[in-house]
């Protein structure tokens, strides 16, 4: 298959050797802005005055032009479509974001990508597992991401320098440490420039999320 951005995100915060997934912190929030920026790119959503707004065709219906990528989404441009009154980029990034996980990987099993398996910890906690059926789809992810941080700017795709900047904004620590992220600070500061309004929302987001559980 050839996996949405959200999809790649999911599989960058999967540990093959947990199998599980680690850094879920902000992992919600992190697919859900993967989805926005895909829309935006693919012209169904766009800025206005710092808040979402669906692309119309001239007789006022929705822009003809693509079809979202993945279920979520979908889902969000619907709901964009839905509200009357225009929300900001942050707004999307958190609304449902708890849902987003399960959606996504709902949506992976569907393809026969991953496999979900229940089993118990000593016989007593239930605890679910997850099994990577297409090891080459997180294995391409995890390249794409570091070519986006080694490779010459203007020669890394847009994708992948989105895919590297939100697992970066969304401290997905399992793929990108302590000492990665320090490393690739000014990196990321480029690559973002080119992106629009969503890296922005998420990281806003996440420093949101964690001033009010500090509080």
């Amino acid at each position: 298959m050839n996996p949405s951005l959200p999809q790649r995100l999911f599989l960058l915060a999967y540990s093959p050797e947990r199998q599980r997934l680690v850094s879920r912190t902000h992992l919600g929030a992190t697919l859900q802005a993967a989805a926005l920026y895909e829309l935006r790119e693919q012209g169904l959503i766009h800025d206005e005055g710092g808040k979402v707004r669906v692309t119309a065709t001239r007789r006022g219906g929705p822009h003809p032009g693509a079809t979202p990528r993945c279920e979520l989404a979908a889902d969000l441009l619907a709901r964009i479509g839905e509200t009357e009154r225009a929300r900001r980029w942050r707004h999307w990034v958190n609304k449902r974001d708890r849902q987003a996980v399960d959606r996504v990987g709902a949506a992976l099993e569907r393809a026969r990508v991953i496999r979900y398996e229940q089993h118990r910890v000593l016989g007593l906690l239930p605890l679910r597992r997850i099994v990577l059926r297409q090891t080459s789809l997180r294995g391409a992810a995890t390249k794409a991401m570091w070519g986006a941080l080694k490779d010459r700017a203007a020669e890394v795709p847009d994708q992948d320098a989105a895919l590297a900047v939100l697992a970066y904004h969304g401290e997905l620590r399992g793929v990108l440490g302590g000492r990665e992220r320090r490393a690739a600070k000014g990196r990321i500061d480029d690559l973002s420039t080119r992106l629009g309004p969503v890296p922005g929302a998420l990281r806003e987001a996440v420093r949101n999320a964690k001033s009010s559980a500090a509080g």
